[in-house]
């Protein structure tokens, strides 16, 4: 762990508390496309990056807490439970194809709710929720990218900024802790992984205000389409990987 290595670390764990602060999801998208190439291990990386997402997001979700609704957020997460440890189980590996697949998908998913997201009102209903939480289990188990459709689900959903960003903060801690202690009880939790996680603690903070400023001044209209944009960004960082 050389100085250098340090500071990219840090920029790259600002960068991504930032987006995942306006955005709502996108922290472990960013950092897992610069990990890979200083960390020890991927498998190391994913674990860094699971334990500095799940800090933030407890972070987000205290100080946004009354904002959430949990007859929302309860069908989708044990539907994600449900479904993420089945496709977990299933998978062997990730398979270049569907990645790409799945890259394609985000990037028109994008597009369309960009355009077309105002004639767009999802119920939320148990069944909506246990859907979207499927979804998200399939993505998460196979993937490692449970988000966009649990992001679709709550924009829909929301009135105002803090509503959706507490909710699916509450969904991310929730269904993050999962993933972690899976990663734990494999061994996946290194002293490396512990040494990075206690340096970037500190940063997140600085990523979490400076975003929580930039979420003030946008109206719910403009939080929508940075979110979509982001979407398809990482689709099409899925498509050129």
């Amino acid at each position: 762990m050389t100085p250098g290595t340090i500071l990219i670390f840090l920029a790259a764990a600002l960068i991504g508390s930032f987006i995942q602060t306006v955005s709502g999801f996108g922290f472990g998208i960013f950092v897992m496309s610069i990990f890979p190439y200083f960390m020890p291990s991927y498998g190391e990386g994913v674990a860094v990056s699971t334990a500095l997402s799940l800090t933030m997001t407890v972070i987000i979700v205290w100080k946004l807490h009354k904002h959430i609704i949990w007859k929302w957020i309860i069908p989708p997460i044990c539907s994600f439970f449900v479904v993420s440890a089945v496709c977990i189980t299933l998978s062997a590996g990730q398979d270049q194809l569907l990645i790409k697949l799945l890259g394609g998908a985000l990037i028109l998913m994008s597009i369309y709710f960009l355009f077309f997201s105002g004639r767009i009102h999802i119920r939320p209903t148990k069944i909506n929720g246990a859907i979207a939480g499927g979804l998200g289990g399939v993505l998460g188990g196979l993937f490692g990218m449970g988000g966009p459709p649990m992001v679709v689900y709550l924009l829909s959903l929301s009135d105002s900024n803090e509503q959706y960003l507490a909710n699916i903060q509450t969904y991310f801690v929730i269904t993050g802790t999962f993933t972690f202690l899976v990663r734990v009880l494999n061994g996946m939790v290194t002293a490396t992984v512990l040494t990075y996680w206690a340096i970037g603690i500190p940063i997140l903070f600085l990523g979490i205000f400076i975003g929580h400023k930039v979420v003030k001044r946008l109206n719910p209209d403009n939080l929508k389409k940075l979110v979509y944009v982001f979407m398809a960004l990482s689709g099409l960082s899925m498509l050129i990987k």
